[in-house]
């Protein structure tokens, strides 16, 4: 008798033991944006230099609600401190954040336009925006860089 209790309870202790280790099982992530719907990028950018002022218009495609933030990145072209060569790699010196909803930046639904003022009228721009999602598990979206002259 005692030889079937202690069976019947090695029997149960195994069972259990099998049930926790294949609940265990299994890919265990945490819980993460939809990217088919939280994603978006850049339809079109378009820069337009008016005097010492770079306009910005910048289109974008998808989930344009998640846009967190835009940030204009520039550099000028010269052999000044901070400034680079037309040929040489970009490498943004000078950036600028526009948060939708915020003063600097108007929204037209999915188009948004800001400008920065202050930029040398003689000198020429190298440029690109960089646009920031709610969800920072998806990245960022970078337009290419374009040039802008006086």
């Amino acid at each position: 008798m005692k030889f079937h209790i202690l069976k019947k309870q090695l029997l149960l202790a195994v069972i259990a033991l099998m049930l926790l280790a294949t609940a265990g099982c299994g890919v265990k992530m945490w819980p993460a944006p939809q990217q088919s719907e939280d994603l978006y990028t850049f339809t079109s950018v378009e820069g337009r230099r008016v005097g010492g002022c770079l306009k910005v218009v910048v289109k974008v495609d998808g989930a344009y609600k998640n846009v967190d933030n835009l940030s204009l990145q520039f550099q000028a072209d010269g052999s000044g401190p901070g400034e680079g060569c037309p040929t040489c790699p970009f490498f943004p010196a000078i950036r600028k954040d526009f948060t939708p909803g915020s003063e600097g930046i108007q929204s037209d639904g999915s188009t948004f336009v800001f400008s920065e003022c202050g930029l040398d009228p003689a000198k020429s721009y190298r440029w690109r925006v960089v646009g920031r999602n709610v969800y920072d598990a998806l990245g960022v979206v970078i337009s290419d860089v374009y040039t802008a002259a006086p």
